[in-house]
């Protein structure tokens, strides 16, 4: 705990429109109480951001931490999350109703990481069996509904993967999942980029606020969202009209180049970005969400700020996320990411084990949260 410190030398980036300026920023007691071009606080902490930048905290909407310890998928939320630049993160349906209050009691809360949760309609969750749906019986709908009630607070809807290595009937569980979402007015978010449902069928389901994952997989021709022409599936401008989220979410077997690149050529952005970070894909490859903006900036081109505002504003913003802040003002809480941009050549794998060489890189450099200033790794 740090009861004064002061950020100098950085140059503070609006992720809401790319506005840059030269800024020291002067945190008391957690709360950010000057941001000025020139600061003098004698007996303040300092952190220098000489050549460096700063933005509001980062925000990844799909990672998983919540079983950290329990399995091979929990990643640790200090050193995984906020040591890699994330003030704020969505654990997407790791847990199920048999094990949600388990995991409660062992991480929520007892970190400066801010997140909140998806609940996986599936009694294990994703981060136990082989399989989280091998039968009807795998989804408890009343326990479902008594869990999303009892933590409405703290979930931002229902979470299922429907590709056939982790369901056995897609088509049963989304209809699940859909009429739950709608008894309990929540969002759902989809695992589905190896699903033999398709992606016609699977977006009648979806609804405004709910979110598709692993949109650039390109796993399965049922589910790619452009046509063989090049152009965009029509069920898939369809989807976003309503106000369906196409996310990201990089994860180990869920981002293709050259998907991504027919989806960019086609004028098809994602929504939001996201790593799916979790303990099979850590050492690669995603490595940490900081990778997954260097791969999107490499491959479409577009500014820093723009990546940036897909990482956090987007996601809060679509999600409803309240408690988080999406520009730095004086007077909120310190959340803030100090961050480099290298020049260089970087090599990244996608998840098809193809390789592209980026010429810049973004690499965090401290993240502050309240009253806590965490070097990053």
């Amino acid at each position: 705990m740090i009861k004064q410190y002061l950020i100098k030398n950085g140059t503070l980036v609006s992720v809401l429109n790319g506005e840059e300026k030269k800024a020291d920023i002067l945190v008391n007691d957690g709360v950010i109480t000057e941001i000025a071009e020139h600061i003098e606080a004698p007996h303040a902490e300092v952190f220098d951001a000489e050549g460096a930048y700063v933005s509001v905290g980062w925000f990844d909407a799909h990672c998983h931490f919540a079983n950290f310890g329990g399995d091979s998928i929990g990643i640790d939320p200090v050193e995984d999350i906020l040591r890699q630049g994330v003030t704020y993160a969505l654990d997407l349906g790791t847990l199920g109703t048999d094990n949600y209050e388990d995991y409660r009691e062992t991480i929520l809360w007892r970190t400066d990481l801010h997140f909140r949760n998806y609940l996986n309609i599936s009694k294990y969750g994703a981060g136990g069996r082989a399989m989280d749906f091998e039968k009807a019986e795998d989804i408890d709908r009343d326990a479902v509904i008594q869990m999303a009630n009892k933590y409405r607070h703290e979930l931002v809807g229902l979470k299922a993967r429907i590709d056939d290595k982790f369901c056995y009937d897609p088509v049963y569980v989304m209809e699940q999942l859909r009429s739950l979402a709608d008894e309990l007015n929540m969002p759902i978010a989809v695992h589905a980029p190896r699903s033999r449902i398709g992606i016609e069928k699977l977006t009648t389901y979806l609804k405004k606020g709910d979110v598709l994952c692993h949109t650039l997989a390109g796993n399965s021709d049922v589910m790619r969202v452009i046509n063989d022409d090049g152009t965009v599936k029509q069920c898939v401008l369809d989807a976003r009209e309503r106000g369906v989220i196409f996310d990201l979410s990089h994860g180990s077997n869920a981002y293709s180049y050259d998907t991504a690149e027919a989806a960019w050529k086609a004028g098809f952005f994602v929504d939001t970005v996201s790593s799916d970070l979790h303990g099979r894909n850590l050492n690669g490859p995603v490595f940490s969400l900081g990778v997954v903006m260097t791969k999107v900036h490499g491959l479409t081109g577009k500014p820093w700020w723009w990546v940036l505002n897909k990482t956090i504003a987007e996601p809060v913003r679509l999600l409803g996320i309240t408690d988080k802040q999406t520009e730095v003002t004086a007077g909120m809480p310190a959340d803030l990411t100090v961050y480099k941009i290298e020049k260089g050549e970087f090599s990244y794998l996608d998840s098809k084990k193809e390789s592209r060489t980026f010429s810049e890189k973004i690499t965090p450099i401290y993240t502050c949260t309240g009253t806590k200033v965490y070097t990053c790794r």
